[in-house]
């Protein structure tokens, strides 16, 4: 996990962002009152590799209802992406 801080202002109000970086890929599985969910996580270098992989869990998982997927790449202060 990283921290970045930085001071703004005169008052110094300070900013504090966290995350954590996805080094391999996991999944997981959670049954709940006959409903299945399963959670899949994979690291990604591009956008393009996200929705490669967002479209190959829609083609194995082809007989689910819904489709739920987020990502976020940081390239910078003004090149990040997410969805």
């Amino acid at each position: 996990m990283g921290a970045v801080s930085e001071k703004k202002g005169k008052g110094e109000r300070k900013v504090v962002e966290s995350y954590k970086i996805v080094y391999e890929g996991a999944d997981g599985e959670l049954v709940e009152k006959k409903s299945r969910f399963i959670a899949q996580i994979r690291p990604v270098a591009s956008e393009e590799e996200a929705f490669a992989f967002i479209e190959e869990v829609r083609k194995k998982y082809w007989d689910a209802r819904h489709h739920c997927y987020a990502y976020y790449r940081r390239t910078g202060s003004d090149g990040s992406v997410q969805r």
